[in-house]
């Protein structure tokens, strides 16, 4: 049985955004928010780096066959890393792709570049980090539509993590508007259902889950908005999958933690397809 990790990040340094301020790397787990400094990682991670060869050690520790590389803007923008960690070790990893949504059509012409021409495929949307510096904008305002054209005309997969009630109106718009992309929700919803603790936006993407052919979601790192109530096995966080599963089947629900199928890419197509005897892992974050 192969065993896959659909949710793994990995960079050189930190170099993101978050709270309204750059994030970059100190030393031993720390980073810099602003002006002021904050333990972002165990102290063990000396350069308050993630690499790849850490990854890998710890899929071979752990008896990970395969990981997809999920980029943030919350670490920052990794492509070159990411390209050169694929090439590395292609037989474990493939990568997707992340541009800056609010570059409109340059970003759509820079993604289509990337499609073409590198390994990457996909596209990752995080709309906390994207927004941060442009709290005003919307996953489909008309001058990002670009973005989202060169998805849906690359029949490329886009992976969503929804933070407010907003994120889901704009997310149910990009559905109907680009019926080539598939959409794989990560997560289950994240903070846009149980940081808040609104489990009515669950239940509203459970249906489209259930509904839409090309509407998925990943279960990674659900236990995390949990962790300050409960430990493992983590009880409420296997009602919410079990709730999935019930609700949308496994093959809807199957890429974070499945018991067939996995996210790959062909020819640049970016392709969803399942396969028997495989089951994906939870994902790091």
């Amino acid at each position: 049985m192969e065993i896959i990790d659909i949710h793994a990040h990995v960079y050189e340094k930190v170099a993101g955004i978050t709270q309204g301020a750059p994030m970059t790397s100190e030393k031993l787990g720390k980073v810099r928010i602003g002006n002021r400094i904050s333990q972002f990682l165990p102290p063990a991670f000396e350069n308050t780096s993630s690499p790849v060869e850490t990854l890998i050690g710890y899929m071979e520790w752990c008896g990970i066959d395969r990981a997809l590389l999920m980029p943030n803007p919350y670490y920052g923008y990794h492509n070159d890393y990411f390209i050169e960690s694929v090439k590395k070790y292609p037989e474990k990893l493939r990568a997707v792709a992340l541009v800056d949504l609010l570059k409109g059509e340059k970003a759509a012409n820079e993604l289509a570049d990337i499609y073409d021409t590198t390994e990457l495929f996909g596209f990752k949307v995080e709309t906390d980090s994207t927004f941060q510096c442009a709290p005003g904008k919307r996953l489909a305002d008309e001058d990002l539509l670009p973005v989202w054209d060169c998805v849906n005309q690359y029949h490329q997969p886009v992976f969503i993590h929804l933070f407010t009630d907003e994120d889901i109106r704009e997310m149910k718009k990009l559905i109907d508007m680009f019926p080539n992309i598939t959409w794989v929700i990560c997560h289950m919803g994240a903070d846009a259902c149980f940081k808040r603790e609104n489990m009515d936006n669950f239940e509203v993407l459970l249906q489209w889950v259930k509904s839409y052919p090309n509407v998925y979601m990943d279960t990674s790192t659900v236990p995390v908005y949990y962790d300050d109530k409960e430990e493992y096995p983590f009880p409420t966080s296997v009602k919410v999958i079990e709730k999935a599963w019930e609700t949308a089947g496994a093959e809807k629900t199957d890429v974070g933690f499945r018991l067939s199928g996995h996210a790959d890419a062909r020819n640049n197509e970016g392709a969803y397809q399942s396969g028997e005897n495989t089951v994906s892992y939870t994902g790091t974050g």
